[in-house]
């Protein structure tokens, strides 16, 4: 056998082999799956579906268009304590895909770990929608010509069944990466009006990444509705209900467990793979995996979850990241639903919608909050990483932009950090560039005069000066010299050529170009609440062409 994955923009039907040029046409809208046989060969054994014997907690879905959903995992006893565990791993098997004796596809699975999936599709799928298309429906703002170099994509890694692609898997993993941003390198590449191959490889790899908790008694992902406590923590007090297993022990610590296929998905850093393959395809295998993928980053992190509802928690990106997710799988499931197209298996868009008025419920009190009104931070307290917020900021303006006005007040508040940090008034150099963290409150001191870093001073409140230079006394923060705050007294813009951080900065610049955007499109009151926003522009703007080369998922402009 050969292997065949994306050709000429699409994907080969089939796997891990060449399908028959009747499989193209096999079962692709009937949802009678009656004369579709699957064998599965393990370890010598054969199992059959739809009937026959079965592997324990191994899923073969025959989904309304065609496609086959190979699942291993189980949620266990939903009403009690975790039912015994099932294999949480299966070895490399061989699987089979007929239709009335005719062989469809064929070929080896090299493994299949818990809480993960892969998908037979009996037709190839390609690009329906154009990036003006994409631009036009308000599903992604415009991707150009920002006037600094775009680095030029890497290789590409060809997806394969169970595969991740070159996806970073160990997504804990920190440092200037493709896939953090509201979308990944690959999928600007594909706005930009490059290649969408691999932005396909990784939407296909979502299928592999082990956060696809399935109810089996319903076939769609775990309804947090119904389960809002849930989660997936080991240490014991901690544990949700139900409390999800995410696989098997943890070989280094066995009374902890751990995820399959040397994944370790993590909301702080969990990358768009499934939203822009699915609207540019209209596949709706990319929408379960969507769907898959909003629910992981609600309940990975259950802290503020209490059972009247299931509320977004972690760090200020995982906020950011788990709210992106969130306006992705709900405007997805809206389309879909237009459509007549939204399949058995996956929620409703009234269920995003009731994910997303819990969470504005809850952070609403930072817009509020009388103590936050100088730096206007969002998810964040005392300590924040203007990255981070702006990670926030453009998982907000994605949402106005994709119809969720109510979140408007939230959005305008957010964006006054952005706006202080770069319209040279407010007492922050913007010529510094991006800092790493700042602090909204002096920290306390110990015994003996040093700093207590951690710990706030509510009665000693900074503002964006005095955090500027109270940079100085944070042991993590940059050391300014007395010469470089002497240069940013003289010069705040520091001859428009940022001091540091100007990768952060590529972000800011994309936020500031948001806000213009919906602005212009009369999606958010930007000019009337920031008169200052076109100075802003101005000054991001000249350190953003001095910087270089800059990130394709950040070059977005604006009309």
């Amino acid at each position: 056998m050969t292997r065949r994955d994306i050709v000429a923009g699409g994907v080969a039907a089939g796997f891990l082999g060449v399908a028959p040029a009747s499989a193209q046409t096999a079962n692709a809208s009937s949802s009678n799956a009656s004369n579709i046989k699957v064998i599965v060969t393990l370890d010598g054994t054969t199992y059959r579906y739809p009937d026959g014997p079965k592997i324990p907690s191994y899923y073969v879905d025959f989904r309304e268009d065609g496609r086959i959903v190979f699942h291993l995992g189980a949620l266990g006893n939903l009403s009690g304590p975790p039912a015994p565990p099932k294999p949480y791993h299966l070895a490399a098997h061989d699987v089979r895909v007929e239709r009335n004796g005719v062989v469809l596809a064929a070929g080896k699975v090299p493994a299949h770990w818990w809480n993960a999936q892969w998908t037979y599709r009996p037709k190839s799928f390609a690009v329906t929608k154009t990036p003006a298309q994409i631009v036009g429906d308000h599903r992604m703002f415009v991707y150009g010509d920002t006037g600094a170099r775009i680095s030029g994509p890497g290789a590409r890694v060809p997806y394969t069944v169970m595969g991740s692609s070159n996806i970073t898997t160990q997504m804990p993993t920190t440092g200037e990466r493709p896939d953090i941003g509201l979308i990944t390198d690959n999928s600007a590449y594909f706005m930009l009006g490059g290649d969408p191959s691999a932005m396909f490889d990784w939407a296909l790899a979502a299928g592999s990444c082990p956060m696809h908790f399935r109810d089996e008694a319903t076939g769609k992902p775990i309804d947090l509705r119904k389960y809002p406590t849930t989660n997936a923590y080991d240490l014991p007090g901690l544990q949700g209900a139900p409390f999800l297993l995410k696989g098997p022990p943890d070989r280094r610590a066995p009374a902890y467990s751990e995820y399959g296929g040397e994944w370790h998905p993590q909301q702080a850093h969990f990358c768009e793979m499934s939203y822009m393959a699915h609207i540019a395809t209209g596949d709706l295998g990319f929408l379960e995996d969507l769907q898959f993928s909003a629910n992981f980053c609600v309940l990975t992190d259950a802290e503020k979850s209490r059972p009247t509802g299931a509320i977004i928690s972690g760090e200020q990106r995982g906020v950011a990241w788990a709210l992106r997710e969130l306006f992705m799988a709900h405007i997805a499931t809206k389309d879909a639903e237009a459509a007549g197209r939204l399949p058995a298996s996956c929620h409703p868009s009234m269920y995003w919608q009731a994910l997303l008025d819990q969470a504005r419920s809850y952070y609403d009190r930072y817009r509020t909050d009388p103590h936050n009104q100088i730096f206007r931070l969002f998810a964040a307290d005392g300590r924040f990483g203007p990255w981070q917020q702006d990670y926030c900021i453009s998982a907000l303006a994605f949402g106005l932009l994709t119809g969720h006005s109510e979140w408007e007040p939230i959005y305008l508040f957010a964006l006054g950090n952005a706006i202080a940090r770069t319209d040279g008034k407010s007492g922050y150099p913007p010529g510094w560039g991006g800092a790493y963290y700042l602090n909204t409150y002096e920290w306390g001191k110990k015994a003996d005069g040093s700093w207590d870093q951690g710990t706030s001073d509510p009665s000693k409140p900074l503002n964006w000066y005095s955090s500027f230079l109270f940079q100085q006394n944070d042991p993590n923060g940059p050391r300014l010299t007395q010469q470089e705050i002497d240069a940013l007294k003289s010069d705040p813009l520091n001859n428009g050529v940022a001091m540091t951080g100007f990768e952060y900065l590529m972000t800011t610049r994309a936020v500031l170009v948001m806000a213009d955007y919906l602005d212009k499109k009369n999606l958010a009151a930007v000019r009337k609440t920031y008169p200052d926003i076109d100075v802003c522009l101005k000054n991001i703007g000249r350190m953003f062409r001095n910087g270089g080369v800059v990130n394709a998922r950040v070059s977005i402009v604006s009309v």
